[in-house]
Parts: C-alpha cells; structure tokens; sequence
C-alpha cells in the first residue's frame, strides 16, 4: 500500500528530506488535527507546498539581488521602503537585508513581528512549512505546540517538529471547516492575510487532488453544502442566470460559469469568483430589481 510521501514524491523532486520524514512519521498528528480526508489533507497540503516551494525551502533565503529587493521590498511596496541606492548596496549581504526588512532596520515591521533584539530579522526569518517569521511568533508557536522555538528556531525544521507549527496554525483558524467546503480562497486568505500565491495554491491542489481520493470525482463534488454558495446561487438565478442553477450549496463549474458570466455583463473581473466586489455588485443589483 503506498504511503502518503510515495504518492507525493513524483511531485516533489525537491523535497527536503526533513519534511519528507516529518510526513512519513506524522500520521498520528495529521490524525490528531483532524487531517482525515482527501478534501482536507489536498487543501492542507497545497498551502504548505505553496509555502516551502515543494518543500524545497526550509528558510527564507533572503539573498537578493538588487533588482529583486526593489521589486519585493521597494519604496510603495513594503513598509521597509527600500530604495534603489538601499538596494544595490544591501545585495548579496543576507544578514543585513534580513535586519533591515524584518528586523530594527524597519522598526514598524520589527514591532508587527516581535523583533526586539539586533540579529532578530536573520534568526527569525522565514521558517518551516509555513515560513513562521519574526521572534513573536516563533514565540506563540512554540507555546502552543509545547517546544521552545523562540530559543531554537531551527527546531522548526527538524522532523519531529516540523508538521507541529503548520498544523496548529491550521486547526487554530478552524480550517478543516473550510476545507470540507472547498473554500481555497478562505484558506489562502487565512494563513496568508490576503490572496498572495492564489493561482499557484490552486495549481498544488488541482495537482494533489487526483493523488489523494479513488472516487474520480471532482473536489467540488465532495463539498459540503454552503449557505453562502446556496445564496449566491440563488442571488444569480432571480438576475437571470442562464441556464439556470441547480442550488445545491456546491460551489461548482456551473457555479463559475454563472458568476463569470455575470462579472462580464457588470464590467467587473471576469474570473468567475465570487469576491467581496463581486457580491456587492449582485446585492446592488438584486435591491434595484427589489
């Protein structure tokens, strides 16, 4: 019987083999937090794909070219505000560019993470299956899971702790809720605070999804109804929706085509999800109709 990481190693030429170890002895964990089903195990594992570059990263590297440090990290882009006399002298000089994006060198971020201390931005840089980052939270993830990592953060990566900071940040934001409803967008907006890697995270699961269930259906299929689904699909047929949808909660092909098709007639991205503006624009439709 194939174990999880023979299914995942095609995938993964890259793969660290302290995450590949973490994964063949976490079954207990995964278990433990709920991780119990193709639906929920593919969406947790896309993000964490995403996160480590198919688990090829264990820390943020932070050796940037001066091109890239403008780009990531320039003035309107990040509050460290680098400009490009900044940039070209801190390339090639990780430390530096470290403690002055994440760290004293950038006091508003240092405050955001918890950096307190000189050196803090390069120790506490991006780290493990979710790239933890910044004192504060090595901090909190640490007093969660019962290990020290604000005094070892390299124990992030070993394999005996690596899945534990992932998976409790992951059942602290009730994400298996999610999960069961195939909501990768509320996930993505969950770890991350936005939609960063959106297109790329769906890429992970759409590539897992197959691997991971025997039925051949589709993951909308295995969702869980949504009300929120169930309204918008409702929502859709009172505007006219053609054909109209069968609403059943699921958020699926049919779904997306109504909801692009929609988005066109309102002259707003056409990219068949239903975001805040997108719902907005249905809401002020359906009160003139009303």
């Amino acid at each position: 019987m194939k174990t999880l990481v023979d299914t995942l190693t095609p995938l993964l030429p890259k793969a660290k083999t302290e995450y590949l170890q973490a994964l063949r002895e976490g079954g207990a964990l995964l278990e433990q937090h709920g991780l119990n089903t193709p639906l929920r195990l593919a969406h947790f594992l896309a993000q964490m794909l995403h996160e480590t570059g198919g688990l090829s990263v264990l820390r943020e590297n932070m050796n940037y070219s001066a091109p890239r440090l403008s780009q990531i990290f320039g003035v309107g882009r990040h509050s460290a505000a680098i400009t490009p006399a900044q940039a070209t002298a801190l390339s090639g000089h990780p430390e530096a560019i470290a403690e002055r994006v994440y760290g004293l060198g950038n006091p508003r971020k240092a405050r955001e993470l918890g950096n307190t201390e000189a050196g803090d931005g390069f120790r506490f840089r991006g780290n493990g299956l979710l790239q933890t980052t910044g004192r504060g939270n090595h901090r909190r993830m640490g007093e969660a899971c019962g290990v020290d990592f604000e005094a070892h953060p390299e124990w992030v990566t070993v394999p005996e702790h690596a899945l534990k900071p992932a998976l409790t940040e992951w059942s602290e934001g009730k994400l298996n809720a999610l999960a069961d409803k195939n909501d990768i967008r509320a996930i993505t907006r969950a770890i991350n605070g936005g939609y960063n890697g959106l297109p790329e995270r769906m890429a992970w699961f759409a590539r897992l999804w197959p691997l991971l269930q025997e039925s051949n259906q589709a993951a909308w299929q295995h969702a869980e109804p949504d009300n929120d689904s169930s309204w918008l699909q409702q929502a859709l047929n009172d505007l006219g929706a053609n054909p109209r949808l069968i609403v059943d909660g699921r958020y699926g092909p049919a779904t997306t085509r109504a909801v692009r098709a929609f988005q066109q007639a309102a002259h707003i991205k056409a990219d068949g999800i239903a975001g805040p503006v997108t719902r907005e624009t249905i809401k002020l439709r359906l009160a003139t109709l009303r």
